[in-house]
């Protein structure tokens, strides 16, 4: 199991993995409670936690490299703990950018790792995170290494008619009744 598997939802407690797809959504199982599955409909907003990052001193940091650092901590507070010893954990292991992110953004971070520690492999993602900046730096290529340059195909030009200017609608031109009127307030 990856991150790209695992889901939230806005306005429902907990995580959930996807099982499977349908037309207008996604059909999902709680890690939370076991064996309760539900569909998801459009009007769900749901966020896959891979493409979530968190507010940091540095800039934003991918949830993936977020949960590596805070399983390297290793003692990572409790969900019921407070929100101030949450954050000031948060601020000496990831340099959190204090001003941007939200106590319930803290207390859900929290509880997603606690809850993650127990289902996922976090050295796993340690691995996965590894192959995906030697893919980067793959596609980037070799420095120095000139891309082609790519010249856009002409485009011909309109045909205007041989007067020069375009002709004009006569439909409306004085002489002719106009059959509308407004309505009177």
């Amino acid at each position: 199991m990856n991150l790209k598997e695992i889901v939230s939802i806005a306005g429902i407690s907990g995580l959930n993995k996807i099982i499977g797809r349908t037309k207008s959504g996604l059909i999902l199982e709680s890690l939370n409670e076991p064996k309760k599955r539900f569909a998801t409909g459009i009007q769900d907003k749901v966020s896959v936690l891979d493409d979530i990052s968190m507010y940091t001193m540095d800039g934003d940091m991918r949830l993936a490299d977020v949960l590596i650092k805070l399983n390297e901590r290793g003692d990572v507070p409790s969900t019921k703990e407070t929100v101030e010893a949450q954050r000031k954990f948060l601020i000496e292991t990831i340099n959190l950018d204090s001003e941007r992110v939200y106590d319930s953004d803290i207390k859900k971070l929290t509880n997603w790792f606690h809850t993650l520690k127990e289902i996922l492999d976090i050295n796993s993602l340690k691995e996965e995170a590894e192959t995906t900046d030697d893919e980067k730096v793959a596609e980037a290529g070799v420095e120095g290494e000139e891309k082609p340059k790519v010249k856009a195909p002409k485009v011909p030009k309109t045909a205007t008619p041989k007067g020069g200017a375009p002709r004009a609608n006569t439909k409306g031109v004085a002489g002719s009744k106009n059959t509308y009127r407004p309505k009177s307030v």
